[in-house]
């Protein structure tokens, strides 16, 4: 081979081995891009799934706040209405209040301008020139209202007609499931009206419905009316109510100015002997427009009762005309309080009860009314 073209082939070969040097840079270039590709690729998908943890986090906080603030609300509307709603519930257990003697204490505050017969709110007297209350025609000393009978104004209940035994089979049922709207849905009906009101016009005591014992005497589970739209739903012995029951008297009314303060009254409780007897609840329920400025009216009271008489620890709620609530505890004995303290105010009325949120305020009472306080009506 001659010196010319041995020259040529090495050129060949050296331009041969250029091109493998540019492929192979043109190679490494094209697997560099391709890294950095994929590596900025898996940064992005890491970009959008810190960026995902982060809002799927703020909207979990976000629901975390609402459902505490919806739960705040919640408890403060059941608080405001756990002294009514749920106070059946508190009269099925044992009561923890104290069982001892009362404790003396110092001679609470009198107050000169409170009428013999009230039952001041803490903190507020009332107007000395009120009408005193022995002038009322109905007894309104705050711890007891009694109820009137019911004026029918121009109905005439004696025309409606009404099957007694398929009102009573009915209002029973509701009863059994404690559906007190339903039962006072019932009571207000004119059939159920002109059942109660005939009783006025026999002999009979009640019209009863449910189990009965060998004489034919109400004996085991039942439910009872009696006039003035008063039922009885429970256990009966021979005849009387004793065990378990619930009493309600619906205050219906067909004059729109009626002067009865009360809308409705129930106990439950236990019974024995055709009374109230144990542990039960009394409480009452009023029309506000009625009440008395400047007093408390006992919606209930939760203690342990003797022949239907308040005997034992006793812890009662009482509202005001503006429908302020307190909660109070005290002792009595066969139907009276037990004083705190051997003192009196000018109008000889003393302590009984304590403020449980404020110990120093109390509830005063006169001695002459501080008789027979218990379950009223109930027969």
């Amino acid at each position: 081979m001659s010196k010319y073209e041995d020259e040529i082939d090495e050129e060949l070969n050296i331009q041969d081995l250029d091109s493998e040097a540019d492929d192979s840079l043109n190679n490494e270039k094209s697997s560099e891009e391709l890294f950095e590709d994929e590596y900025f690729k898996e940064e992005s998908k890491k970009g959008y799934l810190i960026r995902f943890a982060l809002l799927a986090g703020v909207f979990l906080l976000c629901i975390i706040l609402l459902l505490v603030i919806l739960n705040i609300k919640k408890n403060k509307n059941d608080n405001a209405e756990d002294l009514q709603n749920n106070i059946i519930d508190y009269s099925k257990v044992e009561s923890d209040l104290p069982t001892a003697e009362p404790v003396i204490t110092p001679k609470p505050t009198a107050s000169a301008t409170v009428n013999s017969q009230d039952i001041p709110t803490p903190g507020i007297e009332t107007d000395p020139n009120m009408t005193d209350a022995s002038e009322n025609t109905e007894d309104d000393n705050g711890f007891a209202v009694h109820g009137l009978p019911m004026e029918t104004g121009k109905k005439d209940y004696t025309k409606v007609k009404f099957d007694t035994k398929s009102n009573l089979k009915e209002m029973e049922g509701y009863f059994s499931e404690n559906h007190n709207e339903a039962i006072k849905d019932l009571a207000y009906l004119d059939r159920y009206i002109a059942m109660s009101y005939s009783l006025n016009f026999t002999n009979e005591d009640c019209y009863y419905y449910g189990d009965v014992d060998g004489e034919g005497r109400p004996d085991g589970k039942g439910i009872a009316v009696y006039s003035d739209n008063r039922y009885y739903y429970g256990d009966f012995v021979h005849g009387q109510r004793s065990g378990s029951g619930k009493w309600v008297h619906f205050h219906i009314h067909d004059e729109s100015d009626t002067r009865d303060k009360l809308v409705y009254h129930e106990y439950q409780g236990e019974f024995k002997n055709d009374k109230p007897n144990g542990q039960g609840q009394d409480h009452y329920e009023y029309r506000s427009e009625l009440l008395s400025p400047n007093k408390n009216y006992i919606t209930n009271y939760i203690c342990s009762y003797k022949d239907g008489l308040i005997d034992g620890s006793v812890y009662c709620t009482s509202t005001d005309k503006d429908g302020d609530y307190h909660d109070w505890e005290g002792m009595a004995k066969n139907g009276s309080f037990e004083y705190i303290s051997e003192s009196r105010d000018n109008l000889k009325r003393g302590p009984v009860m304590t403020d449980r949120e404020n110990p120093d305020s109390y509830m005063w009472i006169s001695e002459k009314d501080n008789k027979n306080i218990g379950v009223i009506s109930y027969e």
